[in-house]
């Protein structure tokens, strides 16, 4: 995605990465919600939403307060103010909601993107964590222990089969819409989680079978990745593609001996990137955007790739500084009213700094 973003040709497919992204979410934190019933269902629910909060809230906060500043900053008569309401509603979980309304795109001709366009990826995950976490949970306490599990997957695949439906009509008659809205991106999730609660690979099938499964699936999401490039049929039926060909990477990897694709994805430079991922996906946005909408205007290989260093230093910064030290704090894990203010806190910070630029700007 960020390569993507960052215009090399090789990945003009490269918004597919979203896709991909969307699918592990769903596999991990499915897999999470099933490991960790406790059996109580506001209990439950109450730790899962406060985990999200402090995983996702306050390093997101941090960068849309950092980008209106310096946006205002640097862009100076380029700056566009429609960024300012951008900001409020990211900061609500709601930026898809905010681009439909305003028909904004990535893709539009000549048309410089939201410095927090991203976001919107960020507000659908949101959104269907705040609805799935309570599905799955409820059915889990009303349905017996023997046909648990099989009433999930029933229910969750009911809900796969409407979105993608959905998904397919919507992107032919609004594309835009289809392109945000959680309607038609809520089955990808929930590919993810259907692939959690399936059984595992079958301990009898080869490891041969395994190894050729996950290479070719492997092959299929670089080759969406390559291929893949118009925006006007997805997600729709074009996403099928990269989106199973995750699903099936992630089901060969639960299998019980480890394939070269698996040793792969799980080397410790792999798992460092995929530590980092949500910080890297954070800042690289603007980092990419921002000299693209100077006044005169920063372009070219070595300009991209000091962008790209930059982008990583300010991630390796967020995880170790704000995302590690909030997440992992034992007295946090203990008291959501103090996980709910600091919900109020981060929210607040942007749409003061977001008042403060538009008072500066007279916007």
């Amino acid at each position: 995605m960020i390569l993507y973003h960052a215009r090399f040709w090789l990945f003009g497919g490269g918004f597919v990465g979203v896709d991909a992204f969307f699918v592990i979410s769903g596999f991990v934190i499915t897999g999470h919600l099933v490991r960790h019933d406790t059996g109580s269902l506001g209990g439950d629910l109450r730790d899962f939403y406060t985990r999200r909060i402090r995983r996702i809230v306050p390093a997101a906060s941090v960068v849309l307060v950092l980008t209106v500043l310096l946006g205002y900053e640097c862009l100076g008569s380029n700056f566009d103010p429609s960024l300012l309401g951008d900001a409020r509603w990211a900061s609500l979980f709601s930026a898809n909601f905010r681009f439909i309304s305003t028909s904004s795109s990535y893709f539009i001709s000549g048309v410089p993107p939201s410095l927090i366009q991203h976001f919107w990826s960020l507000a659908v995950e949101e959104q269907f964590y705040f609805v799935w976490p309570i599905i799955l949970l409820s059915v889990n306490r009303w349905t017996p222990v023997a046909v648990r599990r099989q009433a999930v997957i029933g229910v969750l695949a009911v809900l796969v089969a409407t979105s993608a439906w959905w998904s397919w009509h919507d992107t032919v008659l609004h594309s835009t819409t289809a392109y945000y809205s959680p309607f038609t991106r809520g089955w990808e999730l929930g590919l993810g989680a259907l692939v959690a609660l399936v059984p595992s690979w079958p301990r009898d099938w080869s490891r041969l079978a395994a190894t050729r499964t996950a290479a070719v699936a492997l092959g299929a999401l670089f080759a969406a990745a390559v291929l893949q490039r118009s925006t006007l049929s997805f997600p729709g039926i074009a996403a099928w593609w990269p989106c199973a060909a995750t699903a099936a990477v992630l089901w060969v990897g639960t299998a019980p001996t480890p394939t070269p694709v698996s040793t792969f994805l799980s080397h410790p430079i792999m798992t460092r990137i995929g530590d980092r991922s949500y910080s890297l996906y954070l800042y690289h946005f603007a980092w990419l955007e921002i000299p693209l909408q100077l006044v005169h205007p920063v372009s070219g290989f070595i300009p991209t790739v000091f962008e790209i260093a930059a982008t990583a230093v300010c991630a390796e910064i967020s995880y170790r500084v704000i995302e590690n030290p909030i997440r992992h704090s034992r007295r946090l894990g203990r008291d959501p009213i103090a996980v709910v203010l600091i919900l109020l806190v981060s929210i607040a910070a942007v749409w003061d700094a977001t008042w403060w630029v538009g008072r500066l700007g007279h916007f």
